[in-house]
């Protein structure tokens, strides 16, 4: 199972968003104490096979990460394997799906390939 990230206790940026317990980019450590029993999760894939991203929202992300990983959505299934490179938790589940529609606009794309700059940066080397 490759689930990849770093945990940051505080949400970054110059805006951060409302409503956001934690924030994670790729680093190598584990999916650990951010795992709360009500939070709702707004996350990225990266395929590792095409290079796409994937956004998508659960409740459950060590559950929903495995589900990609077998092959159980059909969204990604041909883009397998799969790399967890970023997510968010909330605990207000219209919070989660708000950036998750968020993260799939233009813009929202924009955003997230801007605050992982330096993720992308290293997987085009």
């Amino acid at each position: 199972m490759k689930m990849m990230g770093t945990c940051n206790h505080l949400v970054v940026g110059s805006n951060p968003t409302p409503g956001a317990l934690h924030r994670t980019v790729q680093g190598g450590a584990q999916l650990g104490f951010v795992l709360h029993h009500s939070a709702f999760f707004t996350y990225v894939l990266r395929s590792l096979k095409d290079g796409k991203m994937y956004i998508g929202f659960t409740q459950d992300l060590r559950k929903r990460f495995q589900e990609h990983q077998n092959g159980k959505s059909t969204a990604t299934e041909c883009r397998r394997p799969l790399e967890l490179i970023f997510y968010e938790a909330y605990k207000n589940k219209y919070d989660a799906l708000r950036r998750e529609k968020y993260f799939k606009s233009s813009k929202g794309k924009t955003t997230l390939k801007s605050m992982l700059r330096d993720f992308f940066k290293s997987t085009d080397e």
